[in-house]
């Protein structure tokens, strides 16, 4: 795929990035906020968790699963283009992904941990954020026999805290589900894939995207429970279904703004016509939600619903961003944003260490947390939240301006 050239600032380009890193300043929001007594429902997932609905808190996830959509084609079609050859490719999509399921199950699996075991379970999890980022780190002007001694370190942390995990039952590690950064390893696996099978074809990736949703419908119409164990295990059609289908979605997206020579106009008005058939094809299907459940919008379920209007209103968003930063070059604070959204692997095990470090405040201060205290009504609440995420994504920006950023 050959960007063009006006489009990038530092061979990226930078909608693309604002985008991810707007993602990570709301990410870091809700989550922070979820703790935050009396705020109302819309600041928050819907509730209960299987109904018909979503708020913006539900949007969050598929949003970032879309962006990823929207970068895939340019960086894999880059590899390609310059001569790497596929099966290398493949390697590192493989490699990558499985870093990331990794990640996310040891993360999931950390809220359950032990708190009676050989570990201190504080201990265990800032050891696990530790050796992720001996092993993903990028090199710096560190001799490469010092990088490689330091990510096999990580590995063998990383594969020491997989041994000694147990669970307040006694049990050892299980995929109770594949955690956020799991379920993007999946839908970043299927979306890869694909792209190496159809590279450019537009009209092919639009028919992967219908298949997927597809999947996910005759999965819920129980057409492969056949597949028994695996079936379980994985959680095929939302798993490798609706949810890969969201950033395929991002994927087509790019390729019809940035697979060929046009105007800024021309490209924001693609995105717009994006955006309202996604979304018009949401509400459509959601009409059927009286005849069969999965036709609900929910976030839990990955309903296909669900999937197509967040996708529709991400493609909104970036639409805006996109005028502001490419069609207008506006600058102005989006620097941090662009900064941050280069480096959101970071940002993901940012929250859960500073809540580690927050939870060391008592014994420091006589027994008293201020920081939960803050929390505990919306009024003072709302503010600690929003201060968290703006030093959240300031912070993974600067780690990024100075070469500190995790890349698997």
């Amino acid at each position: 795929m050959n960007t063009p050239d006006y489009l990038h600032t530092g061979n990226r380009i930078r909608s693309i990035d604002i985008a991810r890193g707007l993602t990570i300043l709301v990410m870091l929001f809700v989550n922070d906020l979820a703790g935050v007594s009396g705020a109302p429902a819309w600041m928050k997932h819907i509730h209960p968790s299987t109904a018909d609905g979503y708020t913006f808190v539900d949007v969050v996830f598929p949003a970032f699963l879309f962006i990823v959509g929207l970068s895939l084609p340019i960086a894999l079609g880059r590899r390609l283009d310059r001569g790497e050859p596929r099966a290398r490719v493949f390697g590192h999509i493989v490699v990558r992904t499985l870093g990331l399921l990794v990640m996310g199950v040891l993360m999931v699996n950390s809220e359950g941990i032990a708190h009676q075991g050989s570990i201190d379970p504080r201990l265990w999890q800032l050891l696990l954020y530790g050796s992720a980022i001996l092993v993903w780190i990028a090199p710096g002007a560190e001799r490469k026999r010092l990088v490689q001694i330091r990510r096999i370190a990580g590995v063998v942390l990383l594969a020491a805290l997989a041994l000694s995990y147990r669970s307040e039952a006694g049990l050892g590690l299980r995929p109770h589900w594949w955690g956020i950064l799991g379920l993007i390893g999946w839908a970043y696996l299927v979306t890869s894939g694909l792209y190496l099978l159809l590279r450019r074809s537009r009209a092919g990736f639009a028919g992967a995207v219908l298949l997927l949703y597809g999947l996910y419908i005759i999965d819920r119409f129980g057409l492969l429970v056949f597949l028994g164990p695996i079936h379980d295990w994985i959680g095929i059609g939302s798993v490798l279904g609706s949810q890969p289908a969201i950033t395929a979605s991002g994927a087509l997206l790019s390729m019809l703004i940035f697979g060929q020579e046009a105007s800024h106009a021309g490209r924001l008005r693609s995105i717009l016509l994006f955006a309202l058939a996604t979304i018009a094809g949401g509400l459509l299907l959601h009409t059927l939600s009286g005849s069969h459940p999965q036709f609900i919008y929910n976030k839990n379920a990955a309903t296909v619903p669900w999937c197509l209007v967040t996708s529709g209103w991400t493609a909104l968003i970036f639409a805006v961003i996109y005028a502001l930063a490419d069609m207008r070059g506006w600058s102005t604070g989006t620097r941090t944003l662009a900064a941050a959204g280069q480096n959101a692997l970071f940002a993901f095990i940012l929250g859960p260490i500073a809540y580690l470090l927050i939870e060391l405040i008592p014994p420091l201060a006589g027994g008293m947390n201020p920081y939960w205290k803050l929390g505990a009504s919306f009024a003072t609440g709302f503010w600690r939240s929003l201060l968290f995420a703006i030093a959240g994504t300031w912070i993974t920006a600067q780690l990024h301006r100075s070469g500190r950023f995790l890349r698997m």
